[in-house]
């Protein structure tokens, strides 16, 4: 029979020689955060998203809502958890209603430098972090970061702690940060982000703390005199996911994830701690004073801050935890 005939008889009994599969479906995610579009968290997340699309041909797809598009970063946590939304970028502190324990990781004045934290994070608390996570109903994925805290006001430069006693401050709903500036003798107040500018712009309070790229996002230095780099507080990102969503995912997608999320998550890293001296130049050009003062006075006076922690934590917590901060200092 002729390679002619052999075509005619396919065509005439329809798919007998010929099957169409048909194209994979894409698994589709939603990932979410706070940060602004010009943040390293957002820009090094939508190269991460690029990439994985690219290495999975097509097969792994990432969309992004930043800027808390998808609710609070503590209602988008709950909404990861339930599986409403499959990823999230967030501070752990936004965890605490879902797992007290993540807490430890913002005990004022524990981290020495980036490099220490990294260190602690990313090796000596690793295995156990994703413990605790797991047991919150997370997936944990990968580290990015906001950076350490900073400190401004309207009123006085900040240099010593005696600096910071009677400032009204907002403080964020997260009990590391209330404790510490309890600590420090400032009356506190707890204010939506999305009201700090109007609270500062008003005198309702005298400063904030934030990240040094958050206040120069947000603009609060358009409503304040001073900035200290207290350093009280480090703030990282995790990069955590739903383990309904992280299981749709095969394992060779799921390596490739873990291998881009890791990569962006170290250049973000990087973007944060580049960008801070960029933002505190441009900050001082409008006016802001900034200040640089020695930690060892302020982590002196850290004690009932200390002390309120470990209560709320549980003291083999507290102890479990400060043995893998011990053992960041040493490790190389």
């Amino acid at each position: 029979m002729s390679r002619r005939s052999l075509f005619h008889i396919g065509a005439g009994t329809g798919i007998a020689h010929f099957t169409i599969l048909p194209a994979r479906a894409a698994t589709e995610f939603r990932l979410t955060h706070p940060a602004e579009v010009t943040h390293p968290v957002h820009t090094e997340a939508e190269k991460m998203a690029r990439r994985i699309q690219d290495r999975t041909s097509g097969e792994v797809r990432i969309r992004i809502f930043p800027s808390n598009a998808l609710g609070s970063p503590v209602e988008a946590a709950q909404q990861t958890r339930l599986g409403a939304i499959d990823l999230i970028l967030c501070n752990p502190a936004n965890l605490e209603a879902l797992s007290r324990t993540i807490a430890v990781i913002n005990q004022p004045y524990q981290f020495d430098s980036y490099e220490h934290a990294h260190r602690v994070l990313d090796v000596t608390a690793r295995d156990w972090l994703s413990q605790q996570l797991r047991t919150a109903g997370f997936t944990w994925i990968a580290n990015f970061e906001w950076g350490f805290r900073a400190l401004s006001n309207s009123r006085r430069p900040v240099d010593t702690p005696a600096d910071v006693q009677g400032l009204k401050l907002r403080v964020p709903p997260e009990l590391a940060i209330k404790a510490a500036f309890e600590a420090l003798g400032a009356n506190i107040q707890t204010i939506a982000f999305q009201e700090v500018y109007l609270a500062l712009s008003n005198k309702t309070v005298d400063g904030q703390d934030n990240p040094i790229g958050t206040t120069y996002a947000a603009k609060f230095f358009e409503v304040q005199s001073h900035i200290a780099l207290t350093r009280h507080i480090y703030a990282p990102i995790m990069f955590l996911a739903n383990p309904r969503s992280w299981n749709r995912l095969k394992d060779e997608q799921r390596e490739i994830f873990i291998e881009e999320a890791t990569a962006a998550g170290n250049a973000a890293r990087a973007g944060v701690r580049n960008q801070e001296e960029f933002y505190l130049a441009e900050m001082q050009k409008t006016g802001v004073a900034i200040t640089r003062p020695d930690v060892a006075p302020f982590r002196d006076k850290m004690g009932p801050a200390y002390e309120q922690l470990r209560r709320a934590l549980g003291e083999e917590v507290s102890k479990t935890w400060s043995s893998f901060v011990e053992a960041g200092r040493g490790t190389a």
